[in-house]
């Protein structure tokens, strides 16, 4: 490992022989920085960007708790640890009102005490920056898309909707992230961050691509597309959500010859966004089926599911929405549905759904003979 893999730990003690200490046993393990002036520390924090502090509490010019108390003020994302031989009830409240601190080190050092310590620690400090980065770029998608002219107030207001849950999660959990997180429960709440993380970061690559789409004068630039390459894509993008909920999906790709003119990266969104609808409606150990025929000029690609969680008034909907005949752009069955198909009238088809055996569904990707490679 590496010292810019390593996390980055500033020690502060008066007493020289303690930092020299503390720096060998935890020199394999972290990227240490010591310092015996504590008047030093803030200055230290900003060159190295420091992402922990451990600071004994029985210092001359600055105790550790006022010490910590002012790097909370500046930098309150910074994780901090009191280290101190005196285990009074009242030196543990004072650190943990005033200096906020995260942990609390008793003398003599425990080296794997403090690793573990340190390593719960830094989980939640990498996920609030995790999490603070997500939002800075939420933010500025969602100010790209209410500044763009010729987008569609439903477009929005979709949008708005589908993120407001996740995001509405994310904030209760980081909520708990200001208490003592710990164990099992630290997973938990680590599980959740991600899978709503996750889902946001998918509304905001589908909200990007709409606002492409909606743009005034947005042409799109076609290149010769591999459908095989396209499901290829699609699988290794959704393998992960689909293992998790044990589903299975299978290809069949009908002969060599599948290749079409268009982008290649919004049609493996388009079909990413179909395979995930397919999903929803597949239950656990079922099979999503991807195939692409080829007859005369015609090319075809379809995504089948299993019929689950359909309701019979659902087919009739799901059709007249996705009908030749329908002129409108209609949110309501979902942003991913709405891009899918965006994408494919870009591209000079269309996108239709039809009931299958078993009350399964089944979206199909319709190529117009002018789009296809000659």
């Amino acid at each position: 490992m590496t010292a810019e893999q390593k996390p980055r730990v500033l020690y502060v003690d008066d007493l020289p022989l303690n930092l020299k200490l503390f720096e060998a046993t935890f020199r394999n393990d972290y990227d240490i920085t010591i310092t015996d002036v504590p008047g030093d520390v803030m200055r230290l924090i900003e060159e190295k960007e420091i992402q922990v502090v451990v600071s004994d509490q029985r210092m001359p010019d600055m105790n550790g708790t006022d010490l910590l108390e002012r790097i909370a003020e500046v930098h309150p994302d910074i994780r901090r640890f009191l280290l101190t031989a005196f285990t009074d009830t009242e030196t543990v409240i004072e650190a943990v009102n005033k200096g906020r601190i995260h942990g609390y080190i008793k003398k003599p050092l425990q080296a794997d005490e403090i690793r573990s310590s340190i390593a719960a620690s830094l989980e939640v400090y990498h996920l609030r920056n995790r999490n603070r980065i997500m939002m800075k770029e939420l933010e500025k998608a969602n100010a790209a898309l209410l500044n763009l002219d010729g987008l569609k107030s439903e477009i929005i207001n979709s949008i708005s909707k589908e993120i407001s849950s996740p995001l509405n999660r994310i904030m209760g959990t980081l909520h708990l992230l200001k208490t003592k997180i710990e164990g099992d429960e630290l997973t938990e709440v680590v599980n959740l961050l991600d899978r709503s993380v996750f889902k946001l970061e998918q509304f905001s690559l589908l909200a990007k691509q709409i606002s492409l789409l909606k743009s005034p004068g947005f042409e799109l630039k076609k290149n010769n597309v591999s459908l095989k390459q396209v499901v290829q894509f699609g699988v290794i993008e959704t393998a992960e959500e689909l293992s998790e909920q044990q589903i299975r999906m299978e290809r069949i790709l009908d002969g060599d010859d599948l290749d079409v003119q268009g982008d290649s990266g919004l049609l493996v969104s388009c079909l990413v966004a179909l395979v995930r609808y397919a999903y929803e409606h597949t239950e656990e150990g079922g099979t999503v089926t991807v195939s692409a025929t080829r007859t005369g000029n015609e090319l075809l690609c379809q995504v089948s599911d299993q019929g689950a969680n359909y309701q019979q008034e659902d087919f009739a909907l799901l059709e007249n929405r996705f009908s030749r005949k329908e002129e409108s752009l209609n949110m309501d069955l979902g942003i991913g549905l709405a891009l899918s198909r965006m994408i494919m009238e870009s591209h000079g088809g269309f996108l239709t759904f039809r009931k299958g055996e078993n009350d399964t569904g089944c979206f199909q990707m319709h190529f117009p003979p002018e789009t296809l490679d000659d």
